[in-house]
Formats: C-alpha cells, structure tokens, sequence
C-alpha cells in the first residue's frame, strides 16, 4: 500500500507541475556513490547455525554508471522543482562467516568467511522542489524517487574478508533477488560550481529476503550464498557527490 501510494504520488505531481514556471531547462548530472547498508541475520538463522556472523556493512565506492537527464522549473528566483530520469549503480558490500554446509537438524558444520557484493543497476524517476538563490547557484532540494531494478551483479569471494581467493560472480537481467521497484526519499545542496552534495534513503529493503535456494533445505548440501532469506533487514542508504552542468549550454557550444 506504502509503495503504491508513493507511485500515486510522484504521478500526481508530475502531472500537476504548474505551466507558469518562468524558466525551464535541461541538466545533465553525473555522482560518486558512498552507499553502505544496516542489515542484520534474522535470529531463526543464528539459531539454526550460532557461528555465523554478519561482520560488517561496508562502505561502497562507485563513479560508474551513473547519468542522469532532468528538467529544471524554475517559478521564481526562489522556488522550484525539477524530475527527469536517472541511471545508478547502487549496492551493499557485506563480510559474512557462513556455514559451509546445511544442516537442517541443528548439527555441527564447518563455517567459512565471505566478502560479498552485490549491485543493481536501477531506472530511476525523481520528483524534487528546490529552494534557495537560483541566480547566486546555491539552493537545497529534497523530494522522493522511485527506481526499477533491472540488471544484477553477485559476486563474492571464499575464505577471506578481502578481495582475493576464489571468486564467483553471477549476473541477470530483472533478479529476484531484490525487489523490481524501490521507492526513496532524498535532500541535499546545491553549490555554486555545479556541485552537490545529496543523502538517499530507500524506504524498502535492498535485498528480498523471501529469495530462497532449494538446495537450502537439503542436510549435507553446499551452503548457497546466494539464499537471502537469512536476512532479517538490509536497509539501503547512501551520500552521493554529484555534479551537473545545463544541457542548453552545451549544445550551444556545439552549435559555435
């Protein structure tokens, strides 16, 4: 219900954007990401297997891919609002002690250490007002987004909590593995120079944590790394350093 009124929302507002704005322009975006997650094991697992830990949420660094394309309506010096389209690549980094084998009788197994990542390529349709001094460059924005998943990257690496060792990498298009759509909401700042600096926070979990693998609930079988449903949480969030230039400008560039 949450998320369908989020959809509601953005459409509506979208569709009502007033037609009195005395500017409106085109601006081109790029970000660094710095996301990390707050995600935690649910206690049936820990019950099921005491030596596993998750042993930190990491931060994640990413410059690549990320563009965005939005209108900027400017109704005064003052007030606006801007939307548009956006493509990120946001994900977690996670180092997790993970038993080598199921038992699903509460037995003894081996455990082992894992650096996983996992990333989302994500569509994304903000709707934001922006306040402040348009002609000095400077203003604070904050509204809310809502993204489609379509393209997944798990990767992990065994025996270690560093990127070295054995490492297997799975990729598909529209995962299961976390939800299609994930709403948001963000703020930031604007300064002059086209520079901004912005907080996002999705208000569903990153990963789903219904995603289970058969081989799960077979005694003796390989753990799979990949079964998400030892997870109780994994709250996205993220600060991103994003700058941004109007398109008009450089197309009359081109145009000289």
């Amino acid at each position: 219900m949450k998320t369908k009124f989020f959809i509601i929302s953005i459409l509506c507002g979208l569709i009502s954007i007033p037609v009195i704005a005395q500017h409106i322009y085109p601006v081109t975006s790029g970000e660094m990401i710095f996301s990390q997650t707050n995600s935690k094991f649910t206690q049936a697992f820990t019950t099921q297997y005491p030596n596993a830990r998750l042993v930190s949420n990491n931060v994640r660094y990413t410059v690549f891919f990320h563009i965005g394309q939005y209108f900027h309506m400017d109704f005064n010096d003052r007030f606006g609002m801007y939307s548009g389209l956006g493509i990120r690549n946001v994900g977690m980094i996670t180092d997790e002690s993970l038993p080598q084998t199921v038992s699903t009788t509460g037995g003894t197994v081996p455990y082992s250490d894992y650096k996983i990542i996992r990333r989302q390529y994500m569509l994304g349709v903000p709707l934001a007002i922006k306040i402040g001094s348009f002609k000095n460059h400077f203003h604070i924005f904050g509204g809310g987004e809502y993204e489609m998943a379509f393209h997944l990257k798990e990767k992990y690496w065994s025996d270690t909590f560093d990127r070295s060792g054995s490492k297997t990498k799975n990729k598909e298009w529209f995962s299961s593995q976390t939800p299609t759509f994930l709403p948001s909401v963000f703020a930031g700042v604007q300064f002059p120079g086209g520079v901004n600096i912005k907080f996002k926070y999705y208000l569903t979990d990153f990963l789903n944590n219904d995603y289970k693998v058969s081989n799960n609930s077979q005694d003796g079988s390989t753990f799979s790394v990949s079964d998400l449903t030892r997870y109780e949480s994994s709250q996205l969030f993220y600060f991103s350093l994003c700058w941004q230039f109007n398109t008009s400008d450089l197309w009359n560039w081109n145009r000289e």
